[in-house]
């Protein structure tokens, strides 16, 4: 069986990064399908603008990616990277495989493919939820209305595409490009001091860049800034805790970072759009003792 080349030289994608990800991403699909043939099932040359998801159920295909064959046979997943010629024929008379268009990107733009480099041929583990996913994404295809078919693509394509970087990470196969140890090794550090005051040029020193250079790789990278980061990873841990705990709302702001407990209201209300004690009643938080 043909395996995509593998980057020994690349780390895993750190946990910071890809909670981010998954937290920011928009996840879009313009085409799906089910082939289920009893014979001579072929799929003829082409490309596509998008991430093509062919997943096998039943049967053995064989999926051609620039000239380079990948076998396929049940609970197999290969990713058809946008612009690359392919096409797939069956080794197995009978065959049911699903085909999902998925288009990942961050709030810059950047391609979220690109950026955790997940592997083009997996093996999916049976019952695994990936695998539950994708074949209740391919029962849709049994609604008599194309339109509720249609409404429910969507939906199942955000699910199967974060499920998809979720257990390639579990499994240590996402190997992000050689730019993203620096921001991602930021982001763990920003993740684990929350509560204290930091500046850019204090990010700058740590990280052995510039200001400036640290605040257009950062940008590059996840289409934010540091401090943009930080500021929205800190109200995203104050409504944590707001959940989970009985803290003062006080105590809240200190441990993530913000002394004046009218600037973090002002600053929580801003991004959740009420004010902490009635973010905390909604979600049937306990009042603190």
């Amino acid at each position: 069986m043909a395996t995509p080349p593998a980057h020994p030289s690349r780390s895993p994608a750190s946990p910071a990064l890809l909670d981010y990800v998954l937290r920011t991403m928009q996840v879009t699909t313009q085409l799906c399908s089910r082939q289920r043939h009893e014979r001579d099932y072929a799929c003829e040359y082409r490309t596509v603008p998008d991430y093509n998801f062919i997943y096998v159920i039943r049967g053995h295909a064989v999926w051609v990616v620039a000239g380079i064959e990948y076998e396929l046979p049940p609970e197999h997943l290969i990713i058809v990277p946008p612009g690359v010629w392919h096409h797939g024929y069956c080794r197995t008379q009978a065959i049911t495989l699903g085909s999902l268009h998925v288009l990942a990107t961050l709030p810059g733009g950047q391609d979220v493919f690109a950026l955790l480099a997940p592997p083009m041929l997996q093996e999916i583990a049976p019952e695994s939820r990936f695998d539950r996913y994708f074949r209740s994404f391919m029962d849709e295809f049994d609604r008599p209305s194309a339109e509720e078919r249609l409404e429910m693509f969507p939906g199942w394509a955000h699910l199967i595409t974060r499920e998809l970087f979720r257990d390639s990470s579990r499994r240590g196969l996402l190997r992000p490009r050689p730019e993203e140890p620096v921001v991602a090794a930021l982001l763990d550090d920003l993740d684990r001091h929350l509560d204290q005051a930091v500046s850019l040029d204090t990010l700058a020193r740590r990280s052995g860049y510039s200001a400036q250079h640290l605040n257009r790789l950062f940008t590059r990278v996840l289409g934010t800034t540091p401090l943009k980061y930080l500021a929205k990873r800190r109200m995203q841990r104050a409504a944590e805790l707001l959940r989970s705990s009985t803290l003062a709302i006080a105590e809240v702001a200190r441990r993530v970072g913000h002394a004046d407990p009218d600037y973090f209201s002002r600053q929580f209300a801003a991004q959740y759009g009420i004010s902490a004690s009635e973010y905390r009643r909604q979600a049937g938080a306990k009042n603190p003792v």
